[in-house]
Parts: C-alpha cells; sequence; structure tokens
C-alpha cells in the first residue's frame, strides 16, 4: 500500500521505543510482545501507514476473521501504541463484547470425563498433572494461578494471587493432614 500524503510510517525504532516504554511502565513481558505483534501485523497489512481511515478497515478486516477477543487484544495494542506516539486521533474503539455468566456445556467436562482424565495422567505416571487437574477442578482456579498453590499455602488454607495487575485471595480447606488416608498415592 502507498504512503499517503499526511501519513506516518510505522518505524522499527517507534516499535522498539513503544516496547521499552512498557516494560518501564512495568507491563509484563508477555503483554508489550503481544501489542508489538500487533502493531506490526497492521504495519505489514498498511505498508507502515498510519490513519484513522486504515485503521477502521484493517478493524473490519480482523472482526471478519477473528474471535471478538483477539480483535480487542490486537486493538489494545495499536490504541496503545497510538497514545505512545502522539497519534491518539487513530485510536479505534473495541468492539463491545457480553459477559458470560457461564460456560457453553459442551465445553465442560462431566464427573466421569474429569476422573478419566485423571486416572489417565496417572497410568502415563503424570502425577503432578492429575494433582495440578484436582486442584483447578477442586478450587476453581485459572491455570495461571496455579503456581500460587504451594504446600504452604494449602496449611495456611489461603494464599494472595497477584496476577495481570489483579489480587485476589483464594481460599481453600486446609490441604495438610497427618492422616495418611488423606494422602494421594
Amino acid at each position: 500500500m502507498k504512503q499517503k500524503k499526511g501519513m506516518e510510517l510505522v518505524t522499527e525504532r517507534t516499535v522498539d521505543g513503544f516496547r521499552r516504554e512498557l516494560l518501564r511502565r512495568e507491563y509484563s513481558h508477555g503483554t508489550a510482545e503481544s501489542y508489538v505483534r500487533s502493531i506490526r501485523a497492521f504495519a505489514r497489512w498498511s505498508g507502515g501507514a498510519v490513519d484513522r481511515g486504515l485503521v477502521l478497515t484493517w478493524k473490519a478486516r480482523l472482526t471478519a476473521r477473528y474471535a471478538p477477543a483477539t480483535v480487542n487484544a490486537m486493538l489494545a495494542g495499536l490504541n496503545r501504541f497510538f497514545d505512545f506516539a502522539g497519534r491518539p486521533e487513530c485510536r479505534v474503539k473495541v468492539l463491545r463484547l457480553q459477559r458470560r455468566s457461564f460456560r457453553e456445556a459442551e465445553r465442560e467436562l462431566d464427573r466421569g470425563e474429569y476422573r478419566a482424565l485423571v486416572r489417565t495422567a496417572r497410568t502415563l505416571g503424570r502425577e503432578r498433572l492429575a494433582l495440578v487437574m484436582e486442584t483447578i477442578c477442586a478450587t476453581g482456579i485459572r491455570v495461571g494461578e496455579v503456581p500460587f498453590i504451594t504446600v504452604e499455602a494449602a496449611c495456611r488454607g489461603r494464599t494472595d494471587v497477584a496476577l495481570h495487575r489483579e489480587e485476589r485471595l483464594l481460599r481453600a480447606d486446609s490441604g495438610c493432614h497427618s492422616d495418611p488416608r488423606h494422602r494421594h498415592r
């Protein structure tokens, strides 16, 4: 795509400066890389040119190809970049998402499927995987919160989780038992 008069190019220098700024502001490395991937994808598509019309066209193309949450993640990176680059007029609105208060039944495991997965993990000698699955299902924690579940946290019956700029307190019945019948084999 040819650059029109008045348009600025997205350059490696500006993208690298943006990445450094995100890390300086204590964004996670993963978030910074995700934002940079989004900017580079837009730049490849637009030939490095930037104006609001191009961004709106790109948003429409993304919407036709990807799930709304994916589109919003890509637009978040691009919008943050436009603020950094002094081009707030190029920002676009993200798609509105309705929060799901439940998951689709076909995505849920029934008790038999859950038990089969845990049994298979143990049969394959993957005890840690079996324990992780049991922990997630018993507590309702998110996969990213698993590292916060420690022996000490189980004995305390709680743990503080600080993840993705969100803090939560996870509570659970104490997992420390002196009775060997309560231990997993």
